[in-house]
């Protein structure tokens, strides 16, 4: 039985997308698996961390914002940068 999760996880590994918004700030290349880990790991920051004033803006385009900075920062710490489109 582990012997077939293990190889539905390698298989079903192999279906995700490389394709990612960030780059490492070292030059080293990015293992999808470890950057995958690092960016849940920021979403789940930013979803606990709470928003401060809205400032006029709708509640959920603040709160949004809010997010993108928290992740952004988040991805940062751990070595990554948002990568620019050419």
């Amino acid at each position: 039985m582990r012997a077939f999760l293990i190889a539905i996880a390698l298989a079903l590994g192999g279906c995700a997308s490389n394709s990612s918004d960030y780059a490492r700030t070292d030059g080293v290349p990015v293992d999808p698996m470890h950057q995958q880990a690092t960016l849940a790991q920021c979403k789940g920051e930013a979803a606990t961390t709470p928003s401060g004033n809205t400032a006029g803006l709708l509640p959920s385009v603040k709160r949004a914002s809010d997010e993108n900075t928290i992740i952004n920062a988040c991805m940062a710490r751990n070595g990554y940068i948002q990568a620019q489109a050419q």
